[in-house]
């Protein structure tokens, strides 16, 4: 549950600018198209054959449509942007971390001096 940020980061839904081109190439589980007459449908499994677009609508009945009445196509794709940000932050995230574990807890310099007579049991060379 918790990687769940991480693997959206990574991606983002946009217009996909050749529809075409992008499902043949990509091969996208599910596009969302916006025909020409405005209405919306999401396809599940889109395929392209010759001119026209087809795929499961709502995922129960296959449809087809011309790629010309195709107004926009909307797509999960990469965000590269968003990748480089995440591992950056990540990154320094790892380098606080290890920074703060190197400067530990080491021994006190405020540890009572047990007999100052005797040097190394009076660290700080104070005195009880």
């Amino acid at each position: 549950m918790p990687l769940i940020p991480f693997a959206t980061a990574c991606t983002t839904v946009a217009t996909v600018r050749r529809p075409a081109e992008f499902i043949t190439s990509k091969v996208p589980r599910v596009v969302w198209v916006t025909t020409t007459d405005n209405s919306q449908v999401a396809l599940l499994s889109p395929r392209v054959r010759a001119d026209t677009l087809g795929g499961l609508a709502e995922g129960v009945h296959y449809v087809e449509m011309p790629l010309a009445t195709v107004q926009s196509m909307r797509a999960r794709q990469a965000a590269p942007r968003r990748t480089l940000l995440l591992m950056g932050g990540v990154t320094l995230a790892v380098a606080a971390l290890a920074i703060s574990a190197s400067h530990g807890s080491g021994p006190s310099s405020s540890q009572p001096c047990i007999d100052p007579a005797i040097p190394p049991l009076c660290p700080n060379g104070g005195s009880p």
